[in-house]
């Protein structure tokens, strides 16, 4: 027990390190290459991107959460695995390159031709570290990931932003998503010292795909339904607004992912290896949800009342459009650890049909929240995402009441103290800066001061601090909705 809290502690540690400098690396490259160029140039390298990740869902196929979830994975699985990768991402190129003109045709932009062919040589480029990066997680050698993804993200954003200041356009985006695959895999062959061998057992690799399959169509479900809605916005509205939309959802989207990807990349291999034992398991998810929230609930409160502000000065008017969606957006990504934590219960148990299940459930209904709300325009598209996450919230957690005896309320009541008072600490604020008509800048830093203060003093002053979460419980009785 001690020595799996060690190695979540220093996992967390290092992966928070790595989240926060690349995420943070990376955000403010995307600050300055917005700044550089125009919205209608995100849009198209985005519409891209939409497929190139589609096509690496194949790719990955679920071996390497399978490598993962596997205790005994040696070095015969590992190498089937990786000649599997390689030939589907050669297999997946020659479809892209094909592929290229009838998806410019598609969205009216002849130039998306040439810029996907180029673009998609990265899913090959990829396909041969993503052995190095699953033994990298399956160790827990996080201190290795900062030092790769920092040294990528550095070298392709440094790539992009020269590039954008001498005019190369859409160009500057492309080659900085090029850069960051071809070092990143070069880093990844140097530090881990894994080669494959000339081995191939075709029964090894339908024993892991036994379990990777469930993972592989929850995956691409997960990324075509996901992605509905960026391919619907970039045919029926315009590219550009699929800019404003991409922008908008990446600004939380950066703070969330540092908190979340940071418990959740750690906590999948110590589920892993207490599979067995479902009262640790809702122990260390308990704890990791308790975490996570103190942390979310306040950044997304703050972020949706200073949006505009924030995006005045960072992003200037060009991008003004995109506020409504950092705000929806923020509603979004609140939930995000619930979905993360409970899924991943769910693989680490071995339950890989309940993912399957779940997936094609919540599928269904993105696609009818989408066909309902594209009517009536974009923000109506996006309020529906927001509704339709909640109510996923609540399935991905309802497998775990049987696996690990933790219901959805009984999340819920875990985290309620900071949700109430990162929305009390909210209105104060979103009331003074309405009626504050002053510049950006000092709106940001009023609201920042004044949000910190609330929100800490009353969790101070009410007990509701993490070291306090225990008595919450017996001073506010109402936070109970169940056993």
């Amino acid at each position: 027990m001690n020595d799996l809290k060690k190695k979540v502690l220093s996992g967390v540690f290092w992966q928070g390190l790595c989240n926060i400098g690349s995420k943070g690396l990376n955000f403010l490259f995307s600050i300055i290459l917005a700044r550089l160029l125009m919205p209608k140039e995100f849009g198209s390298v985005a519409i891209l991107m939409i497929f190139i990740g589609i096509a690496e869902v194949f790719i990955d196929s679920g071996f390497s959460t399978a490598l993962i979830q596997k205790k005994d994975a040696d070095e015969i699985d590992c190498s089937c695995v990786f000649y599997i990768n390689l030939m589907v991402s050669v297999f997946c190129y020659i479809i892209l390159f094909f592929s290229a003109p009838a998806i410019a045709g598609f969205y009216r932009d002849p130039n998306l031709t040439i810029y996907f062919r180029v673009l998609a040589v990265g899913v090959v480029i990829r396909s041969l570290s993503l052995i190095q990066g699953a033994l990298l997680n399956k160790r827990m050698l996080f201190h290795l990931s900062f030092r790769i993804g920092f040294c990528s993200l550095l070298l392709s954003g440094a790539t992009g932003i020269v590039m954008a200041y001498n005019g190369f356009g859409g160009w500057s985006l492309i080659a900085q998503q090029l850069v960051n695959s071809v070092v990143s895999t070069l880093l990844l062959w140097f530090f881990v010292r894994w080669r494959p061998a000339l081995v191939f057992v075709w029964a090894r690799v339908k024993t892991l795909f036994r379990f990777g399959s469930k993972i592989l169509a929850t995956s691409l479900l997960d990324a075509l339904c996901n992605n509905l809605f960026g391919i619907l916005v970039g045919r029926l509205f315009s590219l550009q607004m699929l800019a404003y939309y991409n922008r908008g959802r990446h600004i939380p989207e950066t703070g969330m992912g540092i908190i979340n990807s940071t418990i959740g990349s750690v906590v999948l291999p110590a589920f892993s290896q207490i599979q067995n034992d479902p009262p640790r398991v809702k122990h260390l998810m308990r704890n990791s949800l308790q975490v996570t929230m103190f942390l979310v609930c306040p950044a997304m409160a703050l972020l949706a009342v200073l949006a505009k502000p924030l995006v005045l000065v960072l992003l200037t008017e060009k991008w003004l459009p995109s506020v409504i969606f950092i705000q929806v957006s923020c509603l979004i990504f609140l939930v995000w650890p619930l979905h993360t934590l409970n899924l991943q219960v769910i693989i680490a148990r071995g339950r890989s049909d309940y993912m399957l299940i779940l997936e094609v459930i919540k599928k269904i209904q993105i696609v009818l929240v989408l066909l309902l709300t594209y009517p009536f325009g974009v923000e109506a598209m996006v309020w529906g995402m927001a509704v339709n996450g909640l109510v996923c919230a609540f399935e991905n957690a309802w497998p775990n009441r049987k696996l690990i005896n933790y219901s959805f309320w009984g999340q819920v009541r875990d985290f309620t103290p900071y949700l109430l008072w990162a929305v009390i600490a909210a209105l104060p604020v979103a009331v003074i800066l309405h009626w504050l008509h002053i510049q950006a800048g000092l709106q940001l830093t009023i609201g920042f001061i004044l949000y910190g203060v609330i929100y800490s003093g009353g969790l101070a002053m009410t007990g509701m601090l993490p070291s306090g979460i225990a008595a919450v419980r017996e001073k506010i009785p109402v936070f109970h909705f169940g056993k």
